[in-house]
């Protein structure tokens, strides 16, 4: 479990590190559990309407920065209730690949990590694929000190709300938080997004 992830926290003295602000600057923890009170006088309708419009309005100001696929994703995709089918993280830093001779041992500095997810939307249709290089900053907060819906030995849960944000010094990211409080952060410089249709992903 990685602490401090939901704290603020004095900013590494190494080199090149980068703080870890408070996970989710509009969609956040409070917001969702919020949600979830009947008061009729709850007003969290209208500031979750107030997060997804200043969320849209900074999206779109990524745009340059992004394929159409992988603006589509970041802001159209139905993956609130969605599952996560698969996370793969690679570090990349082997000096040849296992099928070419073994290289002198080198340690890249060019951000060689490598994270690959995929996601089942809500009406279990469609499959996304995200690809993401040059990845300088890998967070999973399982099992989350600042849990939402969780019991003991749950998974992720479903996929809740997720954001795109500008990380600084060219890099973009990518913050998702599950219906257990879980958090997945990812920050890169490169993304490749695609989707198909849940029947040709089986079979590929």
């Amino acid at each position: 479990m990685l602490l401090g992830c939901f704290t603020s926290y004095a900013e590494s003295s190494r080199p090149g590190a980068v703080k870890l602000y408070s996970a989710m600057k509009f969609f956040t923890k409070d917001l969702w559990l919020d949600a979830q009170n009947t008061d009729p006088k709850n007003d969290t309708h209208l500031r979750a309407k107030a997060a997804t419009d200043a969320y849209r309005a900074q999206l779109d100001t990524l745009r340059s920065r992004l394929s159409d696929a992988a603006f589509q994703f970041y802001r159209d995709a139905d993956v609130h209730d969605g599952e996560l089918l698969e996370l793969v993280i690679a570090d990349g830093s082997r000096p040849a690949p296992l099928s070419e001779p073994v290289r002198p041992w080198t340690t890249p500095r060019n951000h060689p990590v490598r994270v690959k997810l995929s996601v089942l939307d809500a009406l279990d249709r469609l499959v996304w694929r995200l690809s993401y290089k040059t990845v300088r900053r890998v967070v999973v907060d399982y099992p989350t000190e600042h849990p939402l819906f969780y019991q003991d030995g749950n998974g992720f849960g479903d996929w809740g709300h997720h954001e795109l944000t500008d990380a600084g010094s060219g890099f973009l990211r990518h913050e998702i938080l599950f219906a257990t409080g879980t958090v997945l952060l990812f920050e890169f410089a490169e993304v490749e997004v695609s989707s198909a249709p849940r029947s040709v992903a089986e079979r590929n």
